[in-house]
């Protein structure tokens, strides 16, 4: 294990994309709450439960981000979809969680009409569990789709951080901690796109009329409070210039 200095200078030494044109480093931080709530994070969906401090809340986001950000730039010249969630999980597990296996699997889909965001949902129950779905507010979102502006902030932001060159990838993330908030757990879901192509509208995307090929890995990520804690504004201040055009709340 790390010590809390090596954890800094690991982040510090992390390469990321060029930074947004007219960059924020001042900008105001998403303010999480502590009720439920479902945040965009990049090309992630994370829902934070009851149980999970408003603090602990943003240092996790921002952890999400990072990882994503370094993948994105380990993998510019490789259009490799593994290749980048590869990098992802090496992120992560520096930062101090651990990871249960994530292999990913091809997953078919029986209506030809049906959008990505549709495709999912019945995976997504299956991991779960139908009560823990029906109170999910990702679920809903998903369901709530159609009946969304397909140029909504959120959903835009969202698609700009999933569309790869051979297709796109995002992930939903669940984020609860233990009774004593002491480890920090996110239920993880990632799912790629191979398309041949890069792909936009991500979530409205038809899979089978465009013969792409939808696979999905789901796992487990834990990290102790207590580590969070030592890499909080290490992690902040390296994500500061891309937070802004990256983390949004959905409301619905």
């Amino acid at each position: 294990m790390q010590t809390p200095a090596q954890d800094i200078d690991y982040v510090e030494s992390l390469e990321l994309p060029d930074e947004p044109a007219g960059a924020r480093l001042e900008s105001t931080p998403v303010e999480f709450g502590s009720a439920q709530e479902v945040a965009t994070v990049g090309a992630q969906l994370a829902e934070f439960s009851e149980a999970v401090p408003a603090a602990q809340r943003a240092v996790v986001a921002d952890c999400l981000l990072l990882a994503q950000l370094a993948a994105d730039k380990a993998t510019a010249m490789n259009d490799d979809l593994q290749a980048w969630y590869d990098q992802y999980l090496k992120v992560l597990k520096a930062l101090g969680w651990l990871q249960t296996s994530m292999d990913f699997k091809a997953t078919e889909v029986s209506d030809d009409n049906a959008g990505v965001h549709q495709a999912i949902l019945p995976v997504l129950t299956a991991m779960l569990g139908p009560v823990a779905a029906s109170a999910s507010m990702v679920v809903a979102v998903l369901k709530g789709l159609q009946e969304m502006n397909k140029d909504d902030p959120w959903i835009t932001l969202f698609d700009r951080s999933s569309s790869h060159a051979r297709g796109a990838k995002f992930q939903l993330g669940f984020v609860d901690a233990d009774p004593t908030g002491d480890t920090v757990k996110v239920q993880l879901m990632a799912l790629a796109i191979d398309a041949q192509r890069r792909v936009t509208q991500v979530l409205f995307f038809k899979l089978a009329q465009e013969s792409a090929k939808l696979a999905v890995a789901q796992g487990e990520l834990s990290v102790g409070a207590e580590r969070l804690n030592g890499i909080r504004q290490a992690v902040a201040d390296k994500v500061a210039p891309f937070v802004v055009d990256n983390i949004g709340k959905i409301d619905i």
